[in-house]
């Protein structure tokens, strides 16, 4: 046989085995586009073993479990966690995700779901519930939460942490939370306290820089027992747009006595809608030298139906010219102290 013979032969084979190959793998990810699970013991596996592309498919019912995975997606091919409002997540026995980093005295006990160092989820639908907190992310960026319920939840309802950034939480509806300690029952968590850096902290000690987070068009309350979004010291250029606050059963325990609470720098707050705050509707304070500067609030409309400010900025002047920014175009009703105790501009 010629040599060109054998070289057209070899040819056509090394393209039939490419061939083959790259039917395998279309196979491989039809079968990973769609896992379904009916029970917690298969949404456990479900988490455990996702890879980029999967979809797991949640069937209605209760799913009581410790929910966690440390898997992710990529940015072409994110893995989704999708379900009716009927499919319920729970942790009623405080279980444990057992994957904590080293060095760090932290324990990840009662979640409802926790991604750990998972980015590029996309959850959707779904209810989380009776648990010690909600949906929590711990070094875990470029993630979705859209149109997810999350209710009765004794601590927070949704916490980026950790260095969690890029997130996402959208058309989701977060209410009664704080059920047994009001005084962390916050609705959405950006980031750590300082008190909380050596658990959370980029390095212990340094702050959590979860940034550029965003909540959008979401429903907040009632029964929020603490602020509907919490804005950590540490934390920098999110967003608060569009969403809409109920302060009904708010308790204003650990000095949560308004909707928001900016503690961040450089967020932008716009387009939110309160009604019946604890005391305040937004406010900005300053934890540190540095931080709880240059918020911009436009177009809010809070219906404070308390005793304080519409929008309270008590420390302001400390931002020298780096100030936050309350603009005239905030609607302020029912506000006993008055619109702001800054002047506004525009």
């Amino acid at each position: 046989m010629s040599t060109s013979r054998l070289r057209r032969i070899s040819a056509v084979t090394a393209g039939l085995a490419l061939a083959a190959g790259a039917v395998t793998g279309a196979a491989s990810a039809a079968e990973r586009q769609a896992i379904p699970v009916t029970n917690a013991e298969e949404l456990t596996q479900a988490l455990a073993q996702a890879k980029p592309g999967d979809t797991i498919e949640l069937a209605p019912g209760g799913y009581d479990g410790a929910f966690f995975t440390t898997a992710s997606g990529t940015e072409s091919a994110p893995i989704t966690l999708t379900g009716p409002k009927e499919a319920l997540l729970s942790n009623t026995q405080d279980g444990c995700d057992p994957n904590i980093p080293d060095g760090r005295d932290v324990t990840y006990c009662g979640y409802g779901l926790h991604l750990n160092g998972a980015n590029h989820w996309n959850l959707k639908g779904f209810t989380v519930e009776n648990s010690a907190k909600g949906i929590v992310l711990d070094r875990s960026s470029n993630n979705v939460i859209d149109d997810v319920e999350v209710r009765n939840t004794r601590d927070e309802g949704v916490h980026f942490r950790a260095t969690s950034s890029d997130n996402v939480i959208q058309h989701s509806f977060v209410h009664d939370t704080g059920t047994e300690q009001p005084q962390y029952g916050e609705g959405v968590y950006f980031g750590s306290a300082e008190s909380n850096w050596d658990k959370y902290g980029d390095t212990p000690g340094q702050p959590d820089r979860s940034d550029r987070n965003q909540a959008l068009d979401n429903r907040l309350g009632p029964n929020v027992r603490a602020e509907h979004v919490d804005i950590k010291e540490g934390t920098t250029d999110g967003q608060v747009l569009r969403n809409s606050f109920d302060g009904q059963g708010m308790t204003g325990e650990n000095s949560a006595e308004s909707w928001v609470s900016a503690k961040g720098n450089n967020y932008q707050i716009s387009d939110n809608r309160g009604v019946k705050s604890f005391e305040h509707g937004f406010k900005v304070i300053q934890r540190l030298d540095g931080w709880g500067c240059r918020n911009v609030f436009h177009n809010n409309h809070a219906d404070v139906q308390a005793a304080g400010y519409g929008f309270q900025l008590p420390h302001d002047k400390r931002c020298g010219d780096q100030r936050n920014e309350v603009y005239r175009d905030n609607t302020v009703l029912n506000a006993g102290a008055g619109f702001s105790d800054v002047e506004p501009i525009g």
